[in-house]
Protein backbone atom coordinates (compact mmCIF):
# COMPACT_ATOMS: atom_id res chain seq x y z
CA UNK A 1 0.00 0.00 0.00
CA UNK A 2 0.95 3.29 -0.40
CA UNK A 3 1.08 6.47 2.61
CA UNK A 4 -1.50 8.02 0.88
CA UNK A 5 -4.00 5.26 0.71
CA UNK A 6 -7.06 5.57 3.04
CA UNK A 7 -8.00 2.65 5.77
CA UNK A 8 -10.93 2.12 7.57
CA UNK A 9 -10.44 -0.30 10.90
CA UNK A 10 -13.34 -1.77 12.53
CA UNK A 11 -12.57 -2.16 16.31
CA UNK A 12 -14.85 -5.36 17.67
CA UNK A 13 -15.46 -6.62 20.88
CA UNK A 14 -16.61 -9.79 21.21
CA UNK A 15 -19.22 -10.35 24.23
CA UNK A 16 -18.84 -14.33 24.77
CA UNK A 17 -16.00 -16.74 24.00
CA UNK A 18 -17.71 -18.00 21.05
CA UNK A 19 -17.58 -14.62 19.05
CA UNK A 20 -13.66 -14.48 18.01
CA UNK A 21 -14.36 -18.05 16.54
CA UNK A 22 -16.56 -16.18 13.88
CA UNK A 23 -13.16 -14.68 12.25
CA UNK A 24 -11.36 -18.71 11.96
CA UNK A 25 -14.26 -19.40 9.50
CA UNK A 26 -12.98 -18.89 5.79
CA UNK A 27 -16.27 -18.60 4.87
CA UNK A 28 -17.26 -15.66 7.42
CA UNK A 29 -13.98 -13.74 6.19
CA UNK A 30 -15.23 -14.05 2.37
CA UNK A 31 -18.24 -12.87 3.66
CA UNK A 32 -16.56 -9.36 4.77
CA UNK A 33 -16.35 -7.78 1.09
CA UNK A 34 -13.68 -7.56 -1.48
CA UNK A 35 -12.08 -3.97 0.62
CA UNK A 36 -11.00 -6.50 3.32
CA UNK A 37 -6.96 -5.76 3.73
CA UNK A 38 -6.57 -7.99 6.94
CA UNK A 39 -7.48 -8.66 10.46
CA UNK A 40 -6.54 -9.33 13.74
CA UNK A 41 -7.55 -10.85 16.82
CA UNK A 42 -6.40 -11.05 20.76
CA UNK A 43 -8.08 -11.50 23.77
CA UNK A 44 -11.65 -10.27 23.20
CA UNK A 45 -11.06 -7.36 20.39
CA UNK A 46 -11.14 -7.85 16.71
CA UNK A 47 -9.85 -5.57 14.15
CA UNK A 48 -11.05 -5.93 10.46
CA UNK A 49 -8.53 -3.52 8.08
CA UNK A 50 -10.53 -2.31 4.83
CA UNK A 51 -8.98 -0.91 1.95
CA UNK A 52 -10.98 2.81 1.77
CA UNK A 53 -14.81 2.14 2.97
CA UNK A 54 -16.09 -1.02 4.33
CA UNK A 55 -18.72 -2.33 2.01
CA UNK A 56 -22.39 -3.14 3.38
CA UNK A 57 -21.24 -6.54 3.90
CA UNK A 58 -19.77 -5.53 7.35
CA UNK A 59 -22.94 -4.30 8.71
CA UNK A 60 -25.06 -7.47 7.24
CA UNK A 61 -21.98 -9.54 8.99
CA UNK A 62 -22.55 -7.65 12.46
CA UNK A 63 -26.53 -7.59 12.78
CA UNK A 64 -26.39 -11.32 12.37
CA UNK A 65 -24.24 -11.87 14.89
CA UNK A 66 -24.80 -9.78 18.09
CA UNK A 67 -22.69 -11.19 19.93
CA UNK A 68 -19.87 -8.89 18.17
CA UNK A 69 -20.14 -5.32 19.57
CA UNK A 70 -18.94 -2.56 17.07
CA UNK A 71 -17.15 -0.53 19.63
CA UNK A 72 -15.25 2.34 16.68
CA UNK A 73 -14.31 2.91 13.28
CA UNK A 74 -10.80 4.57 12.47
CA UNK A 75 -10.24 6.28 9.29
CA UNK A 76 -6.87 7.25 8.61
CA UNK A 77 -4.31 6.70 5.72
CA UNK A 78 -1.35 3.84 5.56
CA UNK A 79 1.27 6.34 6.33
CA UNK A 80 -0.71 7.69 9.66
CA UNK A 81 -1.27 3.73 10.62
CA UNK A 82 2.79 3.20 9.64
CA UNK A 83 3.99 6.27 11.50
CA UNK A 84 6.32 6.49 8.98
CA UNK A 85 5.51 4.96 5.87
CA UNK A 86 8.18 4.94 3.17
CA UNK A 87 11.27 5.35 5.92
CA UNK A 88 14.59 5.76 4.04
CA UNK A 89 16.50 2.67 3.69
CA UNK A 90 19.52 2.03 6.46
CA UNK A 91 22.09 0.27 6.76
CA UNK A 92 23.53 -2.53 9.52
CA UNK A 93 27.04 -4.00 9.03
CA UNK A 94 27.09 -4.05 5.45
CA UNK A 95 23.43 -5.17 5.26
CA UNK A 96 20.70 -2.35 3.59
CA UNK A 97 17.34 -3.17 5.31
CA UNK A 98 14.32 -1.26 2.75
CA UNK A 99 11.08 -0.69 2.48
CA UNK A 100 8.41 -1.39 0.10
CA UNK A 101 8.90 0.17 -3.70
CA UNK A 102 13.01 1.01 -2.90
CA UNK A 103 15.71 -1.08 -4.76
CA UNK A 104 18.20 -3.10 -2.74
CA UNK A 105 21.57 -1.83 -3.56
CA UNK A 106 23.93 -4.39 -2.48
CA UNK A 107 23.31 -7.19 0.39
CA UNK A 108 20.11 -5.92 1.69
CA UNK A 109 16.64 -7.14 2.75
CA UNK A 110 13.39 -5.71 1.32
CA UNK A 111 10.51 -5.54 4.05
CA UNK A 112 6.69 -4.94 3.37
CA UNK A 113 5.13 -4.92 6.36
CA UNK A 114 1.56 -4.95 5.47
CA UNK A 115 -1.08 -3.60 7.84
CA UNK A 116 2.04 -4.60 10.44
CA UNK A 117 4.03 -2.52 12.36
CA UNK A 118 7.56 -2.55 11.16
CA UNK A 119 10.11 -1.42 8.61
CA UNK A 120 13.33 -1.81 10.87
CA UNK A 121 13.71 1.77 11.58
CA UNK A 122 12.65 1.64 14.97
CA UNK A 123 14.68 2.51 17.94
CA UNK A 124 14.40 -1.05 19.53
CA UNK A 125 14.36 -2.79 16.33
CA UNK A 126 17.97 -0.89 15.13
CA UNK A 127 19.31 -1.49 18.38
CA UNK A 128 18.77 -5.35 18.12
CA UNK A 129 20.02 -5.18 14.25
CA UNK A 130 23.52 -3.97 15.86
CA UNK A 131 23.41 -6.12 18.68
CA UNK A 132 22.63 -9.37 16.57
CA UNK A 133 25.15 -8.06 13.49
CA UNK A 134 27.73 -8.61 16.41
CA UNK A 135 26.85 -11.68 17.56
CA UNK A 136 27.37 -13.43 14.21
CA UNK A 137 30.48 -11.50 13.46
CA UNK A 138 32.32 -12.61 16.77
CA UNK A 139 35.16 -14.04 16.57
CA UNK A 140 33.27 -17.68 17.27
CA UNK A 141 31.21 -17.27 13.86
CA UNK A 142 27.80 -16.90 14.20
CA UNK A 143 25.14 -19.17 16.50
CA UNK A 144 23.60 -22.02 14.43
CA UNK A 145 20.03 -21.32 15.88
CA UNK A 146 17.77 -18.33 16.98
CA UNK A 147 15.11 -18.38 18.35
CA UNK A 148 12.76 -14.56 17.44
CA UNK A 149 9.89 -14.04 20.06
CA UNK A 150 7.59 -11.35 18.84
CA UNK A 151 9.49 -11.50 15.47
CA UNK A 152 6.67 -9.02 14.03
CA UNK A 153 6.99 -8.29 10.54
CA UNK A 154 10.33 -10.87 10.39
CA UNK A 155 13.51 -8.36 10.30
CA UNK A 156 15.34 -9.62 13.13
CA UNK A 157 14.81 -13.23 11.66
CA UNK A 158 15.51 -12.66 8.22
CA UNK A 159 18.40 -10.80 9.26
CA UNK A 160 20.01 -13.48 11.15
CA UNK A 161 19.56 -15.48 8.26
CA UNK A 162 21.90 -13.31 5.99
CA UNK A 163 24.15 -12.88 8.70
CA UNK A 164 25.03 -16.93 8.53
CA UNK A 165 22.50 -18.32 11.26
CA UNK A 166 21.60 -21.42 9.82
CA UNK A 167 18.42 -22.23 10.93
CA UNK A 168 16.24 -19.45 12.77
CA UNK A 169 12.09 -19.48 14.21
CA UNK A 170 10.53 -16.38 14.26
CA UNK A 171 6.89 -16.63 16.50
CA UNK A 172 4.66 -13.81 16.89
CA UNK A 173 1.11 -13.79 18.05
CA UNK A 174 -0.30 -10.95 15.43
CA UNK A 175 -1.77 -12.74 12.44
CA UNK A 176 -0.96 -9.35 10.62
CA UNK A 177 2.64 -9.82 11.76
CA UNK A 178 3.04 -13.40 10.84
CA UNK A 179 1.30 -12.93 7.31
CA UNK A 180 3.33 -9.98 6.62
CA UNK A 181 6.64 -11.43 7.83
CA UNK A 182 5.60 -15.00 6.17
CA UNK A 183 5.65 -12.42 2.65
CA UNK A 184 8.94 -10.83 3.71
CA UNK A 185 10.47 -14.06 3.58
CA UNK A 186 9.46 -15.20 0.21
CA UNK A 187 10.33 -11.83 -0.97
CA UNK A 188 13.81 -12.28 0.70
CA UNK A 189 13.97 -16.17 -0.43
CA UNK A 190 15.10 -16.72 2.61
CA UNK A 191 12.56 -20.16 3.13
CA UNK A 192 15.37 -22.49 3.55
CA UNK A 193 16.65 -20.89 6.72
CA UNK A 194 14.06 -19.24 8.48
CA UNK A 195 10.16 -20.11 9.28
CA UNK A 196 7.55 -18.05 11.22
CA UNK A 197 4.67 -19.52 13.63
CA UNK A 198 1.32 -17.58 14.53
CA UNK A 199 1.56 -18.67 18.48
CA UNK A 200 2.31 -17.11 21.68
CA UNK A 201 5.84 -16.57 22.58
CA UNK A 202 4.92 -18.10 25.75
CA UNK A 203 4.03 -21.58 23.99
CA UNK A 204 7.51 -21.88 22.82
CA UNK A 205 9.88 -20.35 25.40
CA UNK A 206 11.87 -23.92 25.78
CA UNK A 207 12.20 -24.15 22.15
CA UNK A 208 15.76 -24.23 20.95
CA UNK A 209 17.99 -21.25 20.12
CA UNK A 210 21.84 -20.77 20.81
CA UNK A 211 20.51 -17.09 20.64
CA UNK A 212 17.46 -15.77 21.86
CA UNK A 213 15.75 -12.29 20.18
CA UNK A 214 13.40 -10.78 22.06
CA UNK A 215 11.63 -7.44 21.43
CA UNK A 216 8.56 -7.21 23.72
CA UNK A 217 6.59 -5.62 26.53
CA UNK A 218 7.99 -6.35 30.53
CA UNK A 219 5.46 -8.11 31.55
CA UNK A 220 5.79 -10.49 28.76
CA UNK A 221 9.73 -10.57 29.53
CA UNK A 222 8.72 -11.66 33.03
CA UNK A 223 6.84 -14.09 32.34
CA UNK A 224 9.23 -15.68 29.66
CA UNK A 225 11.52 -15.41 32.46
CA UNK A 226 9.69 -17.71 35.04
CA UNK A 227 9.08 -20.21 32.33
CA UNK A 228 12.54 -20.70 31.48
CA UNK A 229 13.04 -19.47 28.54
CA UNK A 230 16.23 -17.23 29.14
CA UNK A 231 17.89 -20.51 30.36
CA UNK A 232 20.05 -22.99 28.05
CA UNK A 233 21.13 -20.34 25.43
CA UNK A 234 24.67 -18.72 24.52
CA UNK A 235 23.03 -15.07 23.94
CA UNK A 236 20.57 -12.83 24.63
CA UNK A 237 19.20 -9.59 22.73
CA UNK A 238 16.49 -8.20 24.79
CA UNK A 239 14.61 -4.93 23.62
CA UNK A 240 10.90 -3.26 24.21
CA UNK A 241 11.70 -2.17 27.68
CA UNK A 242 11.73 1.55 29.38
CA UNK A 243 15.58 2.01 31.12
CA UNK A 244 14.24 1.40 34.10
CA UNK A 245 12.24 -1.90 33.00
CA UNK A 246 15.43 -2.93 31.36
CA UNK A 247 17.71 -2.23 34.41
CA UNK A 248 14.96 -4.66 36.39
CA UNK A 249 15.03 -7.01 34.14
CA UNK A 250 18.49 -6.97 33.67
CA UNK A 251 19.33 -7.36 37.64
CA UNK A 252 17.36 -10.85 37.20
CA UNK A 253 19.43 -11.71 34.08
CA UNK A 254 22.81 -11.60 35.87
CA UNK A 255 21.54 -13.25 38.78
CA UNK A 256 20.63 -16.42 36.73
CA UNK A 257 24.16 -16.26 35.23
CA UNK A 258 24.03 -13.85 31.98
CA UNK A 259 27.17 -10.94 31.64
CA UNK A 260 25.99 -7.51 30.50
CA UNK A 261 28.15 -7.45 27.14
CA UNK A 262 26.85 -4.31 26.12
CA UNK A 263 23.73 -1.92 25.64
CA UNK A 264 21.90 1.06 24.45
CA UNK A 265 20.14 3.34 26.37
CA UNK A 266 18.24 6.06 25.61
CA UNK A 267 15.25 8.56 27.16
CA UNK A 268 12.93 6.17 25.91
CA UNK A 269 14.19 2.50 25.59
CA UNK A 270 17.04 0.34 26.27
CA UNK A 271 18.06 -2.78 24.19
CA UNK A 272 20.51 -5.51 25.95
CA UNK A 273 23.34 -7.64 24.82
CA UNK A 274 24.11 -10.52 26.97
CA UNK A 275 25.89 -13.81 26.88
CA UNK A 276 26.30 -17.09 28.88
CA UNK A 277 29.85 -17.69 28.58
CA UNK A 278 31.91 -17.04 31.00
CA UNK A 279 34.82 -15.61 29.01
CA UNK A 280 32.87 -13.17 26.80
CA UNK A 281 34.49 -10.60 25.46
CA UNK A 282 33.00 -7.33 24.33
CA UNK A 283 32.78 -7.86 20.57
Amino acid sequence: MRPDDPLSIYEIRALDDEALALFENPANIRRLGASLAGLHWEADFAFLFFAGEAGPEIGDFLNENPNLDLRQIHRLTYGQWQDGAGAAPFQVAGLWICGPGREVRGPGLLIDPGLAFGFGGHPTTRGCLEFLARACRGPGGPPRTALDLGSGTGVLSLAAACWGVAEVLGVDYSHLAVQAAQKNLKLNRLEKRVSFRRAPAQDYARHPGEILLANLHLALQEELFRLGAFQGRGWLIVSGLLPGEGDRLLERLEDSGFRLIDRERGDRWITMFLGRKPDSQRI
